[in-house]
């Protein structure tokens, strides 16, 4: 064994070859840790004032657009006031006899036609709505009073007050009803407007109201509370079919 070594390690003078002692990395990684420690508050504060500038930016531009929004919707609702405003006036001329002008100052015959149209059509709606107003005003007073009442104190569903059962007929009846849901902007059906009056003028919720009629009407009354009521069925089946 000790021939073999001899032989096959040949022995020289030297030194050994270690790593470089780990103290040299150790410090190295200290100071660059000690270095970021030593930035992060500057570096946390530029992303801080960065985060306000976009922060003030944003709110900016938000602030921009609000206001030129409501400056918008200012000049929007001006515009709409002063085209009323001059169609209010334009309506009381024409309705007045007068008659429109173009901007030449010639007679604008198209534009008073219309306004004239517009007038009649506003004036029937008018019409209507305030007759069945009348209507339902009767109604809750007829309900809540006590008094005894005659056939006239009926709020029965034709345009003129009848004064016997040969103007209470279904005709007159269905136009009565019906004729408010002409008007613009109305969201009633006819088959609401039925069924609410139905409910209305069923003999057997008119019962207590019956008892309160004077005896010279009780029987001509009563005969008019059927009629309206097989009227306003008669109608519900016709709508049903449709």
């Amino acid at each position: 064994m000790s021939s073999l070594l001899k032989t096959s390690i040949p022995w020289t003078k030297g030194y050994f070859a270690f790593p470089p002692p780990a103290s040299d990395s150790r410090t190295h990684f200290a100071s660059a840790t000690n270095q970021l420690i030593a930035e992060e508050p500057r570096v946390l504060q530029e992303h801080l004032e960065r985060a306000k500038l976009v922060a003030e930016a944003t709110w900016k531009e938000e602030a921009w657009q609000e206001r030129c929004r409501r400056d918008a919707q200012r000049r929007t609702e001006r515009l709409e006031r002063e085209r009323t405003e001059a169609l209010v006036g334009e309506m009381a001329w024409v309705r007045a006899g007068g008659s429109l002008r173009d901007a030449l100052g010639r007679r604008d015959v198209v534009r008073t036609e219309q306004l004239r149209a517009e007038i009649r059509l506003l004036d029937e709606e008018q019409r209507l709505m305030t007759r069945w107003n009348a209507y339902e005003t009767r109604w809750r007073t007829l309900i809540a009073a006590t008094t005894p009442i005659s056939f006239a104190d009926i709020p029965w569903p034709v345009i003129h007050s009848p004064h016997s059962m040969d103007e209470l007929h279904s005709g007159a009846v269905e136009e009565f009803l019906l004729a408010p849901l002409r008007v613009r902007g109305n969201t009633i059906t006819k088959r609401e407007r039925i069924r609410a009056s139905i409910l209305r003028w069923h003999p057997d919720k008119l019962s207590v109201l019956l008892q309160r009629v004077v005896q010279e009407d009780a029987d001509v009354v009563r005969e008019g509370v059927n009629a309206v009521f097989r009227y306003l069925k008669a109608l519900q089946d016709s709508i049903g079919k449709n």
